[in-house]
């Protein structure tokens, strides 16, 4: 037998054995997330099957972009997330635990990543930190985030529409939390999951309104105001430098910005802006936390967005910082790899109301 009929027969038996030694494995070739360990494995996500969520295969987007596309879901790559369900019941400002579960699914800046958009405000203000997006579906649901929540954020690929669930189950109680019936959104990020509607359709790319008037003179912030105006759900506010209260926390990281990047080595120190503005923003308001959106402007002109929830509703501990530094205020976004959405001579942060 010649060495190339000796391949022809041997190969195939080689790679039957190969794959036959790895029992206990059920690969499907997409993530290594999708793997199942036996019973007592140190990796306590994969401990049962996923079950696949039916849904919408297609999500059409649209709004302030150059054209409106549709867009196939399967074409894009599976991201894993796990969330700790917190919801409202309904009743009042009671919550409720739904489970623990890691999902699969496509993530928002994939889906967003080759949309050519075409902003409102591009001729007077051209950088994209003030856009925000609106995912909704076919019942009248929607929730909120801001440009920065997906492609500035340390985390861009925690957002996803879920196509696939398994539950983290606890070893002592074995409790089997109930599965979601249909595809949902998911934010690994949010501590109370209001966010998380289900089987989304649609993405709308919208843009900061509002009276803002540029002034790109540096000697602008030579006479920032040492106030800053609040405009929440409630009552109107003016901080006087510096706010007392919460205390205080640091930031040490290697800064680097989308345009200019490295700017060295750099410690921020401020308070929390969540506790600073949390008395304006009453608690147990889900559809704030699911709709709500910030704008945060600046003496000069420059504005960014952040949803309510980036703000007032994280889990990961990495909450911006509102900071008192040459007599005038300013935001540091800790949530955020990019520096672009850390304000110098901040003057309001004003909530958008689109109820």
């Amino acid at each position: 037998m010649n060495f190339k009929n000796f391949l022809f027969f041997a190969l195939p038996t080689l790679a039957f054995a190969v794959l036959s030694s790895c029992q206990y494995l059920s690969i499907d070739a997409i993530s290594g997330s999708t793997l199942v360990w036996e019973s007592g494995s140190n990796n306590y996500f994969n401990q049962e099957a996923s079950t696949t969520l039916e849904g919408p295969k297609y999500i059409v987007l649209d709004g302030e972009v150059e054209q409106e596309r549709k867009i196939k879901l399967s074409k894009m790559p599976l991201r894993t997330v796990t969330v700790r369900e917190v919801k409202y019941d309904g009743t009042g400002d009671s919550l409720s635990f739904k489970g623990t579960f890691r999902y699969d699914g496509y993530a928002l800046c994939d889906i967003l990543s080759s949309l050519k958009v075409n902003k409102d405000s591009k001729e007077d203000f051209w950088p994209p930190v003030d856009l925000y997006i609106e995912v909704s579906n076919d019942r009248g649901d929607r929730a909120l985030f801001s440009w920065g929540e997906l492609f500035y954020s340390n985390n861009m690929y925690g957002i996803v529409i879920a196509k696939r669930v398994t539950r983290v189950i606890p070893g002592k109680t074995g409790e089997l939390w109930n599965l979601p019936s249909e595809m949902q959104l998911v934010v690994e990020s949010d501590l109370i999951s209001e966010r998380n509607i289900p089987s989304p359709t649609r993405i709308t790319v919208k843009s900061l309104k509002g009276n803002y008037i540029v002034n790109r003179d540096s000697t602008v912030f030579d006479n920032a105001p040492s106030d800053l105006f609040i405009t929440g759900p409630g009552k109107d506010t003016v901080l006087s430098a510096p706010c007392q209260g919460p205390a205080s926390r640091s930031n040490t990281i290697a800064y680097y910005g989308h345009g200019m990047g490295y700017k060295g080595i750099r410690t921020f120190s401020g308070q929390i802006l969540r506790e600073v503005i949390a008395p304006y923003f009453p608690a147990g308001n889900y559809r704030l936390l699911r709709e709500g959106l910030l704008s945060v402007a600046a003496v000069d002109g420059y504005r960014v967005s952040f949803s309510v929830s980036e703000i007032m509703n994280r889990c990961d501990q990495q909450e911006p910082l509102l900071m008192f530094k040459d007599n005038a205020f300013a935001l540091f976004a800790a949530c955020d790899g990019f520096a672009d959405r850390s304000v110098k001579g901040l003057s309001e942060i004003r909530l958008i109301n689109p109820f």
